[in-house]
Order: structure tokens, then sequence, then C-alpha cells
């Protein structure tokens, strides 16, 4: 069963644009082909749903990372912990001069 949920997400969702409605419909496509017991529904639509955010969490991730990476090592673009460094510094010279 679970081989069959993971093949409709990969194929058939595309995984970023689920709903609970269609996870619902293709839950539902499965019982009427045989392919699922209706004794299962509500399980097999759960686990499809936890599935789908596990995997939105973990693209998140990736593309945030992958964005990260392009800013602070190709870019070089100050991250916000070098300007907070950086206006910590300009406030200690402040002082100083004060």
């Amino acid at each position: 069963m679970l081989d069959i949920i993971k093949k409709s997400i990969y194929l058939g969702l595309g995984g970023l644009t689920v709903t609970k409605e269609k996870v619902t419909q293709i839950v539902d496509d499965l019982i009427e082909k045989g392919q699922l017991d209706n004794s299962q529904r509500s399980k097999a639509v759960q686990e499809l749903l936890d599935r789908v955010d596990k995997e939105r969490a973990n693209l998140h991730k990736t593309i945030k990372a992958a964005v990260e990476k392009v800013l602070n090592e190709e870019i070089q673009i100050a991250t916000k912990k070098d300007i907070q460094e950086i206006i910590k510094r300009l406030e200690q010279i402040e002082k100083k001069l004060s």
C-alpha cells in the first residue's frame, strides 16, 4: 500500500500543490481500483498528507540552504549577522570619538 501511495505522490501530484481534496481523490481512486481497502482510507489520506508535508519541508530546507550558499559564497552578500557586527563596531567607535 505504501508503495502505491509513494508512486501517486511522485507521479501524479508533484508534491507542492497537494490539497487534502486531491489526496482524498487519489485514495478514493485507489479504493475504486481495488488497490486499497476502504477500511484504510483515512489512514492512507493522513499518511499521504504527512508525507507531502515532510517532503515540502525538506524541499524548503534544501532551497534555503542553496540560496544561502549562493548569497554567501558566490555573491558574497553581507548576512544579517555581519551587518549587526558592523553596527556594533560603529557604535563602539562613536563612543570613543564622543
